[in-house]
């Protein structure tokens, strides 16, 4: 990668993970047509954009208004503001059905992390909102009021792979208040683990912010129209950073589309091209990047 691009990359807002990786994986056509589904800071896109041809597109999205697509001035350059849920209904009112690859990084940005009023840390006291878009739907500390205690509770085990759940439930619904706040989130983590709290508070943010977002329901979409989409050889390219992505990824080429059963034969959509965890020296250098794993797959 261009060293100009590359010191650009890494003096935005937003860091971007396993960079060189990911463009070497996605781009293996330089007049193709290219998504970037989670724009953030715009770091992978304009890395890609560094490796694709005049003909070369770029589609990218993001679904929080603060996330600065106007920043790119590139006619190869196509922003959109919107969740990658409905990515076929976004794409499509544009003329494009087939692409050559997409890459989904599914962490949070740093600015989004960074910024108090957003709730997605539990260094800043704040009220607890985490949403991705805070123009849409409610607010954690308003949707928590809604949630049953076993509810809240099975959320939690799945997404945040949390012990002591209901009680965890049942701390955080005893000590709920109109304007919930990180603080009172910690405390009802701390009132849970005791002297262990520092080990999950951030499993539980995560946990609240995947279910607040829909996170997995929307994965989900992304993934189905991928399979649809994707042309042969093309790539599918993903940063996950919880268990439940990375399930789903997984589930791509490990289970077949179709199966003869009188012969055993199997044929699959999607084959795995290798996994990559971030380098000791990238997590020095970028500490957010710890828990990522980069999956790379080929369209069959």
């Amino acid at each position: 990668m261009d060293r100009k691009v590359l010191g650009a990359v890494r003096g935005f807002y937003h860091q971007p993970v396993l960079c060189e990786k990911v463009v070497q994986a996605l781009v293996t056509d330089p007049e193709g047509v290219y998504v970037d589904a989670t724009f953030g800071g715009g770091g992978h896109s304009r890395a890609i954009l560094d490796r694709l041809g005049s003909k070369g597109r770029l589609f990218a999205l993001d679904r929080d208004p603060e996330a600065p697509l106007d920043s790119i001035q590139d006619a190869r350059f196509y922003p959109i503001r919107g969740n990658f849920r409905d990515i076929e209904v976004l794409l499509g009112a544009r003329g494009v059905s087939r692409i050559t690859g997409l890459l989904a990084d599914l962490g949070l940005s740093s600015h989004q992390v960074d910024t108090p009023e957003r709730g997605f840390s539990y260094r800043f006291d704040a009220p607890l909102d985490l949403r991705m878009n805070p123009q849409e739907g409610l607010p954690a500390w308003a949707w928590l009021a809604e949630q049953k205690e076993e509810c809240l509770a099975h959320l939690l085990r799945v997404y945040g792979d949390l012990p002591q759940a209901r009680k965890l439930a049942r701390a955080i619904q005893l000590s709920w208040r109109p304007g919930f706040t990180t603080s009172d989130l910690v405390q009802a983590v701390q009132k849970t683990y005791g002297s262990h709290a520092h080990r999950y508070k951030a499993q539980v943010f995560q946990a609240l912010r995947i279910a607040v977002n829909g996170e997995l329901e929307a994965l989900q979409a992304l993934l189905a129209w991928c399979t649809q989409a994707v042309n042969p050889s093309g790539r599918l390219v993903v940063l996950t950073y919880h268990s439940g992505e990375a399930r789903l990824v997984k589930a791509l080429y490990q289970r077949p589309t179709q199966e003869n059963f009188c012969t055993g034969h199997k044929t699959y959509t999607w084959q795995k091209i290798a996994v990559y965890r971030p380098s000791a020296e990238e997590v020095r250098s970028n500490p957010r990047s710890r828990s990522a794993q980069l999956w790379i797959l080929q369209k069959l």
